[in-house]
């Protein structure tokens, strides 16, 4: 049976969506097979990043309504890298039951090593704590980051769910410095909690095209995607 990870943010423009496809790419070199699940209201979706939006014809709302069945839903990205699509249509997904949640999920453990998924919040209702392996919350080192990463573990801990683990995106290493951010130090000590891995902020990294998620030349995007160890 496939592992289950789930990337998710307190926060909009964190970056969520590139480090999850990051990611997937990142196992699916390693010799993994990876479905990537978009499940994000986020404005720019997985298929657009990858260059498949116009090969849709079933996305991820059709396999949850069990209109057609997972694998003719899921295109192939690369060779051991699928993705199961959001709606192109906007508000198609809608609300979402914990019920078909559970049962997309646990069908896409059968066939994959790894199940990478893309929502928005742990906190909503769909989310069964039970089938996940791992979370990923992403944040940045703005003042709030502290509430919403404790949020996340309080959450986490309601469901006795301890396999959390927080990378920071977009981090403004200038204005930490200043004291008008907060520095990588500060947010473990305030929020007791271990930071993953650290992104500094790079307009390029935000710009990311179809070349940026399967290049593996050594830089500070790909060394902290590589130091989410627990994920080999």
């Amino acid at each position: 049976m496939g592992k289950v990870i789930a990337v998710s943010s307190q926060k909009d423009d964190i970056g969520k969506t590139i480090i999850c496809i990051k990611i997937g790419a990142k196992l699916s070199q390693s010799g993994k097979k990876v479905l990537l699940m978009d499940f994000s209201s986020g404005k720019k979706k997985m298929s657009e990043y990858l260059n498949v939006n116009e090969n849709i014809i079933y996305d991820i709302k059709d396999v949850l309504d069990s209109t057609c069945s997972l694998e003719l839903a899921a295109i192939e990205i690369k060779e051991g890298l699928s993705l199961l699509p959001c709606p192109r249509i906007k508000d198609k997904l809608g609300k979402i039951k914990r019920e078909s949640f559970v049962k997309i999920v646990n069908e896409a453990k059968k066939d994959y090593d790894a199940v990478i998924l893309d929502i928005d919040k742990i906190q909503l209702s769909y989310v069964d704590f039970s089938i996940l392996d791992s979370i990923i919350t992403i944040n940045n080192n703005d003042f709030s980051c502290i509430k919403e990463i404790n949020t996340d573990k309080a959450i986490a801990e309601k469901y006795n769910f301890s396999n959390i683990y927080v990378l920071i995106n977009k981090f403004n290493k200038k204005k930490a410095s200043k004291g008008s951010m907060m520095k990588l130090k500060d947010i473990q000590k305030l929020s007791e909690t271990k930071i993953q891995s650290t992104i500094e902020e790079n307009v390029k990294y935000s710009e990311a095209s179809y070349d940026f998620f399967f290049n593996a030349e050594d830089n500070p995007f790909n060394r902290a995607v590589n130091d989410i160890r627990f994920l080999d």
